[in-house]
């Protein structure tokens, strides 16, 4: 694993966590694929439950619903938990989330923030 990938998983994996979702569910893992999937390749979330989610299940060995499915119980306890405040501190406005984002909205927003954290990181190194 090279540097950027161990970049882009801690990040992802601390995100996440500081979410709120639980590591030992399933849907955290699921979450994390997905993330780190639409990082690489931001396409994907045009396809979720054509592409992406197989994708996902085909790497677990799980049916694309459960990885959907996985993912939304995953997050409606963090929601329940935290009520993503940390979103909010993430990009440093304060909106308040009155609802629990959507799957393929969560995902594109942590694959957002942690893209632009990859890109302030390249400026950095060039500089």
């Amino acid at each position: 694993m090279d540097n950027l990938e161990l970049f882009k998983t801690e990040q992802t994996t601390k995100i996440l966590l500081e979410l709120g979702v639980p590591a030992n569910l399933q849907g955290f893992r699921c979450l994390k694929a997905c993330i780190l999937k639409v990082i690489d390749d931001p396409s994907v979330l045009r396809k979720v439950t054509k592409d992406l989610y197989p994708q996902i299940g085909k790497q677990f060995a799980i049916a694309s619903s459960v990885v959907e499915r996985s993912m939304r119980h995953s997050t409606e306890i963090a929601f329940n938990k935290t009520g993503f405040k940390f979103l909010s501190n993430l990009f440093g406005t304060n909106t308040k989330w009155n609802y629990k984002p959507t799957n393929s909205e969560l995902i594109a927003l942590i694959a957002e923030y942690i893209g632009l954290q990859i890109e302030k990181k390249k400026i950095k190194e060039v500089k």
